[in-house]
């Protein structure tokens, strides 16, 4: 690469080598486990993502569930009937946390919960896999790193998308300088829908949906920029310099606070620039990163198939085939017509997944690697810099657009 800072470690570049770019595959071979020597794991927040959780919990043999908690009495029982093994529910978290025989806590609750549950269950002493965003405030999110900071045990952000193979591709090739001087980085997540869950009661609106009030959420720059913004981080090895932004509630008028649809553009060292955008009227391009080189282009659909094209094919320099890029291969198609050429992995790769379902396999294999760091067979793949870092990024650009502002990296956030 042209400018050395852009380089980063690819320490993690081979971690799901045995997964195929597109569908995310991986077979994991039959694991038996003593049960004294499983990691007994609690569960807060049993809504749609807790159960997500718990599915894939339950084809991890290194981790069992003793307890589970929400609030509401009816995800409390759908959450445990859903454990494969016998587990305790609780309606307060901090009676779980007394429980003295968990060893890694899973808190998956509204963003505005974060704080303090997190904050308890660091002077509990146990392992702690926390939902992003970190937490709803900068200040909340730095009084975390600060606390969890001088503990000894693991902290893990949910952002699943660095373990999937088509993210340690794309970062091995732009760091192996197939790209050139990358200079913009252009990221979307667009969708057709209000957004909203049913409520099966008037007085759990709020509640349940949580996402659509600012006093509990971040809106889509928490739920879904943070998790482009965490791999955009990733591979540039910084954090953003300055945001501008603008967003609006202009076209669902259902009495939501939060944006319905925002658009940041953020600063990175070097003169490099970065945008996100989600909105909630289209669904056309979906899921899309775009990574811009001055020798050519790389295009990311769902994290599920990407492909790269040359800015002038005759002398990328290429080849045929590009070899021994994290084991995979660029095979040109469409020769006569454009510069696009497919990214794939290896054919030993393209098994069978653990899940199906694209979004549950990115789950089993953070997990995975969760319980792989706490026995000590693994490097934790997203440790609390992170986390951090992504929160940082989601409320600059969220103050950002409420203000009508630019917003900077301040000092204070180096903690």
């Amino acid at each position: 690469m042209e400018r050395r800072d852009f380089l980063i470690k690819s320490s993690l570049a081979s971690l799901g080598a045995g997964l195929i770019l597109s569908g995310c595959k991986q077979v994991a071979a039959p694991i038996v486990i003593p049960d004294g020597e499983r990691i007994r794991v609690g569960i807060v927040g049993l809504g749609d993502r807790g159960s997500t959780i718990i599915r894939v919990l339950n084809k991890i043999p290194e981790m069992k569930i003793i307890a589970a908690c929400d609030i509401l009495d009816f995800r409390l029982t759908d959450g445990l009937a859903k454990i494969n093994e016998k587990a305790t529910g609780y309606s307060d978290y901090r009676k779980m946390l007394e429980n003295k025989e968990i060893e890694a806590v899973i808190i998956s609750v509204p963003l505005h919960e974060h704080h303090r549950m997190v904050m308890d269950a660091l002077d509990t002493d146990v392992h702690i896999m926390c939902e992003k965003a970190l937490a709803h405030s900068i200040e909340q999110s730095k009084e975390i790193k600060i606390k969890a900071d001088k503990s000894p045990k693991l902290f893990q952000i949910a952002y699943q998308y660095q373990l999937n193979p088509t993210f340690n591709v794309i970062k091995d090739i732009i760091h192996k300088g197939f790209l050139g001087k990358v200079m913009r980085i252009d990221a979307k997540w667009h969708r057709n829908s209000n957004w909203l869950r049913p409520v099966p009661r008037p007085e759990l609106e709020r509640q349940i949906n949580w996402r659509m009030y600012r006093e509990y959420s971040g809106g889509l720059m928490a739920e879904l920029g943070s998790h482009h913004l965490n791999m955009i981080d990733n591979i540039i090895g910084e954090h953003p310099l300055k945001v501008v932004g603008t967003g609006g509630v202009d076209y669902w008028k259902d009495g939501r606070e939060v944006f319905d649809n925002v658009f940041a553009v953020y600063d990175y060292p070097g003169g490099i620039k970065a945008s996100f955008s989600s909105i909630l009227s289209n669904k056309f391009e979906d899921q899309i990163i775009k990574f811009y080189g001055d020798k050519g282009t790389i295009v990311v659909n769902r994290m599920k198939e990407a492909f790269i094209y040359s800015e002038d094919l005759e002398n990328a320099g290429w080849g045929e085939d590009i070899d021994a890029v994290s084991g995979a291969s660029i095979k040109i198609v469409n020769r006569d017509k454009d510069s696009r050429r497919t990214i794939n992995l290896p054919k030993e790769a393209q098994k069978n997944p653990v899940f199906e379902d694209d979004y549950e396999h990115a789950t089993w294999l953070l997990y995975k690697n969760f319980a792989a760091a706490i026995k000590g067979e693994e490097e934790l793949a997203l440790g609390l810099k992170d986390g951090y870092q992504s929160a940082i990024s989601v409320h600059m650009a969220n103050r950002a657009i409420r203000e009508e502002r630019i917003e900077k990296w301040l000092p204070e956030y180096d903690v």
